[in-house]
């Protein structure tokens, strides 16, 4: 089992409500780090009081027309995902709560289809405390263990892995979580996939605002070998900006781009999953 199935979030948790006339542009930069090797990644936040995007550039910091995106322009009920898999680039929009249990879907005939047995997760808060001002703002510095196992057997062989993900947030209380994050969280608690609602529910009932840092290590053991890798996640905001109405209304510009077939849109949907993108 993959430890993105463990590692739900993402940049949508740095959210904080609008507090600008028009809206902001928000730079999150992402640091996964496994041994000696260091992977860095940025992900763009764009969003006033009802629209959202973000822009997942891949070799580049720049946001170009065909740099892969999700996006809302009705404050979160409906999505359009965009990426470029091949010479032209693709888009399709579907509803919130019908993309999340599409997905949820997805997970659970993963999970039948390999026989995995997945023990119910548990989510415990360790302690919560005053943080240091970030971007201007208070914080609290809040600590959350999350633990879960999953054994199957295929042909003769057993498989038996435990997760462990040790989250350092630091969240405020001086800002509102934006209406559309509110949208895709609730969805996501509602996917009808036991792991995901579980996980989703037991995090975000301890986070009463947005989180402007984060810092995850995930320890993944092999029972059976009693091998355990290790790989540690930072993320941080590194620049924000206000953008006027002109400046908001080009970048949600719904997009020319022929249409995913159903096979595409689970394709993209299960990549980002694994690359923990989506799930809040």
């Amino acid at each position: 089992m993959k430890h993105s199935i463990f590692l739900f979030f993402s940049s949508l948790l740095f959210l904080a409500a609008v507090s600008v006339q028009a809206g902001e542009k928000i730079v999150v930069e992402v640091v996964v780090t496994k041994g000696d090797s260091v992977e860095k990644s940025i992900e763009i936040v764009t969003y006033d009081e009802n629209r959202f995007r973000i822009d997942l550039p891949v070799d580049t910091k720049e946001v170009t027309p065909e740099t892969p995106y999700i996006m809302s322009v009705d404050n979160g009920k409906n999505w359009v995902i965009g990426d470029k898999p091949k010479d032209r680039f693709y888009c399709s929009q579907m509803q919130t709560d019908d993309f999340f249990k599409n997905l949820g879907a997805q997970v659970t005939s993963a999970i039948e289809f390999f026989n995995v047995k997945v023990d119910a997760p548990s989510v415990n808060k360790i302690f919560e405390k005053p943080g240091p001002e970030i971007e201007g703002l208070k914080t609290t510095h809040l600590r959350l263990e999350t633990d879960a196992r999953a054994h199957a057997r295929i042909f003769f062989i057993k498989f038996e892995y435990s997760a462990k993900v040790t989250d350092d947030i630091w969240y405020t209380t001086e800002a509102e979580i934006h209406p559309v994050k509110k949208k895709w969280m609730d969805a996501l608690s509602q996917s009808g996939n036991n792991l995901i609602d579980q996980l989703t529910e037991g995090f975000t009932s301890n986070l009463p605002g947005p989180i402007l840092k984060r810092e995850s290590v995930v320890d993944i053991t092999d029972m059976r070998k009693n091998e355990t890798k290790t790989e540690v996640i930072t993320s941080n905001i590194i620049d924000v900006r206000g953008l006027d109405k002109a400046e908001l209304d080009k970048v949600f510009q719904l997009p020319e781009c022929e249409a995913m077939d159903d096979d595409e849109v689970q394709e993209k949907a299960k990549a980002l999953f694994s690359a923990g993108k989506i799930m809040l």
